[in-house]
């Protein structure tokens, strides 16, 4: 069986991210968002081990960052835990690159839960909370 040379270009770069510390899980879409919350809005990630939200702003509040790849229409935005002020909701692209942030209170995505009450479609969680777009 012959490999594609650009399965080992994907290895590669997955190794480099990982060693830099920008992927840190087995969620690379998820820790992707994080990374570019991070770096565009100076958010302090927690440690992994650190439950309930992912890390704090500058101003000390405490942050849950959602990420999804587009298309996502269909796709649920589900939480754990409410132990956050505010969430970060990441849009990428097909090449991983984000497209929209948005920050949405807690008490919006609370007031807005499916029956479950733990989760959200995606298109509610765009067009029917109280949001604001940072990019």
């Amino acid at each position: 069986m012959k490999f594609r040379s650009e399965l080992k270009a994907i290895a590669d770069s997955l190794r480099t991210l990982r060693r830099d510390g920008i992927i840190r899980t087995k969620n690379l879409v998820g820790d992707l968002g994080e990374y570019y919350c991070q770096e565009l809005l100076n958010i302090k990630l927690c440690k992994i081990v650190e439950k309930g939200f992912d890390g704090f702003d500058p101003d000390g509040l405490k942050v849950e960052i959602k990420t999804r790849r587009l298309p996502s229409n269909s796709a649920k935005v589900i939480f754990r835990g409410f132990d956050f002020d505010y969430c970060l909701f990441v849009e990428l692209n097909e090449y991983f690159e984000p497209v929209r942030i948005l920050k949405i209170p807690s008490e919006e995505i609370i007031f807005n839960l499916d029956k479950k009450g733990d989760r959200l479609s995606f298109k509610k969680l765009t067009t029917a909370t109280k949001n604001i777009r940072l990019i």
